[in-house]
């Protein structure tokens, strides 16, 4: 299968590897580029908190960024959505972290539950997120008496194609299917130029979501195409093929 991978560039060569393993034809079209904001994200942690939150990768790859600056916090709590965003936490130093699956709600109810356990915290819970979301997060913590403090520590900026270069990538060659890590990304694609020129480009496309909530963001008469992972893990949206 030719496989479209909508990850920013430089975070699709590990998926592609993996394709190419099982005998797929991967090709990376990313939608998006990353603009992080270090110096929110340095005043975000100087601010006082109870723990830290992320449902994306990007977020710790932005503390990453602040290099020894991240050692004095590196003791902190962090609640994580999916592996992915568990293990670049782990990779930025951080040593006491709870992963849980879905999304932003559900990590919302990850950290109510751990605070019900252990007492509610006197400090706010810092929240390290993209500037695009959807609030479920600070939602459910406000619900359950929990102080949320947002940092948005960066933006995804979309990629300008031209009608040539869509129509090279997905009318010339048809694709198989298409992985969605994001409902930003996913939006983004639907929303392309080329389909309102030839929608019937993906019409046998199959659309591989990390999420139910990216899946609804699948046109309504594509959504018989659309497939979604029970938990926000690649190698689980890769067992969907």
């Amino acid at each position: 299968m030719r496989i479209l991978i909508t990850r920013p560039e430089g975070r699709a060569e590990g998926t592609a590897a993996k394709l190419v393993e099982l005998g797929h034809e991967p090709e990376s079209f990313p939608l998006f580029q990353p603009v992080r904001d270090i110096e929110i994200a340095r005043t975000a942690l100087a601010t006082p908190h109870s723990a830290i939150a992320v449902t994306s990768a990007e977020a710790m790859r932005v503390l990453a960024d602040l290099g020894d600056g991240l050692t004095p916090y590196l003791g902190t709590k962090v609640f994580a959505v999916g592996r992915a965003t568990a293990r670049a936490a782990r990779e930025a130093g951080f040593t006491d972290i709870e992963a849980g699956n879905g999304g932003g709600l559900e990590l919302g109810n990850l950290v109510a539950a751990h605070f019900m356990r252990n007492g509610r915290p006197d400090l706010p819970v810092l929240y390290l997120a993209g500037e695009k979301r959807m609030n479920r997060f600070e939602r459910v913590l406000g619900e359950n008496g929990i102080s949320c403090f947002v940092a948005e520590t960066y933006r995804m900026e979309e990629i300008p194609y031209t009608i040539e270069q869509q129509q090279a990538v997905l009318v010339a060659q048809k694709a198989d299917g298409v992985f969605f890590y994001s409902r930003e990304t996913a939006d983004a694609f639907f929303a392309l130029d080329i389909f309102r020129v030839s929608h019937d480009a993906i019409r046998k496309t199959l659309f591989f979501c990390l999420s139910r909530n990216i899946a609804e963001a699948v046109p309504e008469d594509l959504q018989n195409s659309a497939v979604a992972s029970d938990s926000p893990d690649e190698d689980e949206l890769i067992d969907l093929l």
